[in-house]
C-alpha cells in the first residue's frame, strides 16, 4: 500500500477539491504477473458501504470520477460510501502500459484479476458485503465473472450501458463496428501487437491484443461461449442474481444501444435485474449517451440519484 501522507501530499494541488469536501483519496497497487494494477479509494470519514467499480474498453477508472471530484465515485461518497476504482493492468495509473507483448485476456481479468479485486476491496474496507458497478464492457466482465463465481457477497450491482453483442443493424454500426471495430481493429492488431486505441483515436487507452480478439467475439457471436476455456455463460446463469440496475441512454446509438442493453439482461435470465433506459421521455433532463451518461453536469442531480435510490435498499 502507498504511504498516505506521502501520497496526500502529491496529490494535493490535483485533488484540491477533494480534500476541500473532506473527502479522502488513497491509491492501492496490486501486483499481478503484468505488472501492477492501481486501485482507487475514495470515501469520507465513517462511510460503511462499499462498492467496487470497474471501466469498459478503450477507457480506465476516469470514467467514474474526474480530478476536479465530480463524476459517480465521489457523488456516492457523499452518500456513505466507500467507493473503489480500478484501471485494469496496462491502462490509467498501472503499469507498465499496454504495448507489443503485453499479454492480457479477458479470461485473464474474468477469472484471475477479478477475484483478486474483489478480495483486496473486501481485505481494505474490512466488509464482506460489497455491489459492483460496471460501465460499458465492465459491465460484462462483472455479469460473467458472477455466472462463474456466483458470489453470494455481492449484495447489488448496477451497470451503466453494458451491452455484450451488437446486433442493431445501421449503417453507422456497419462504419463504427464492422469495419471500424472489428476489421480496421483486426488489422492494427496484427501490424502492432496491440490495439493502439489512442494513436488512432479510437480512445483513451491502449488495448491488449488477446483481449481485443476474445472481445471481439462477444461482440458478434450469439452465443457467448469463453473462447479460451469453452465456458458457457447462458448455461451458467442458472441462479437467481443478486439485484441488479442496468440503465442506459436514449442518446446512446450504438455501444449501449437500448436494444442490445436489452439483450444482455435477457441472456441472463434472472427476476432480480430492473432495466431503464434515461431521456427525456423517461423524465430525465437529457438523452444521454454512451459517455456522458457518467460524465454530464446534469447527472449527479438526475439519473445519479436514481441509480442511489436503487443502492440504498440493499446497503
Amino acid at each position: 500500500m502507498n504511504n498516505f501522507k506521502v501520497l496526500l501530499t502529491q496529490k494535493l494541488n490535483i485533488f484540491g477539491l477533494l480534500l476541500h469536501r473532506f473527502m479522502i483519496y488513497t491509491k492501492f497497487d496490486i501486483d499481478f504477473p503484468q505488472g501492477t494494477s492501481a486501485l482507487h479509494r475514495f470515501t469520507k470519514e465513517g462511510n460503511n458501504k462499499v462498492i467496487f467499480l470497474l471501466h469498459g474498453y478503450f477507457e480506465d477508472g476516469k470514467i467514474f470520477y474526474t480530478l476536479k471530484g465530480k463524476g459517480f465515485a465521489p457523488f456516492l461518497v457523499d452518500y456513505g460510501y466507500d467507493v473503489f476504482v480500478c484501471d485494469l493492468l496496462g491502462k490509467g495509473e498501472s503499469e507498465p502500459k499496454v504495448s507489443k507483448g503485453f499479454q492480457h485476456s479477458q479470461y485473464e481479468i474474468i477469472t484471475r484479476d477479478m477475484p483478486k479485486y474483489i478480495e483486496k476491496v473486501k481485505s481494505i474496507s474490512g466488509k464482506e458485503k460489497i455491489s459492483l458497478g460496471g460501465h460499458s464492457w465492465g459491465g460484462v466482465i462483472l455479469m460473467a465473472y458472477m455466472a462463474r463465481f456466483k458470489n453470494e457477497d455481492i449484495i447489488s450491482i448496477v451497470n451503466f450501458a453494458s451491452k455484450r453483442r451488437i446486433a442493431r443493424k445501421s449503417l453507422k454500426k456497419l462504419i463504427q463496428i464492422n469495419l471500424g471495430w472489428t476489421w480496421y481493429g483486426g488489422y492494427l492488431v496484427k501490424k502492432h501487437g496491440y490495439l493502439p486505441a489512442s494513436k488512432m483515436k479510437m480512445g483513451t487507452t491502449d488495448e491488449p491484443a488477446d483481449y481485443y480478439q476474445q472481445a471481439d467475439i462477444w461482440v458478434r457471436e450469439k452465443q457467448w461461449i469463453d473462447p479460451e476455456d469453452g465456458f458457457n455463460y447462458h448455461e451458467n446463469f442458472n441462479f437467481e442474481l443478486p439485484p441488479s440496475l442496468f440503465i442506459t441512454g436514449k442518446g446512446d446509438k450504438i455501444l449501449g444501444h437500448p436494444k442490445d442493453v436489452k439483450i444482455l439482461v435477457d441472456e441472463m435470465n434472472s427476476k432480480n435485474i430492473t432495466f431503464k433506459v434515461i431521456g427525456k421521455e423517461t423524465g430525465h433532463l437529457n438523452d444521454y449517451d454512451h459517455i456522458n451518461l457518467l460524465t454530464h453536469k446534469d447527472a449527479p442531480n438526475d439519473h445519479f440519484k436514481f441509480v442511489l435510490d436503487f443502492l440504498e435498499k440493499f446497503n
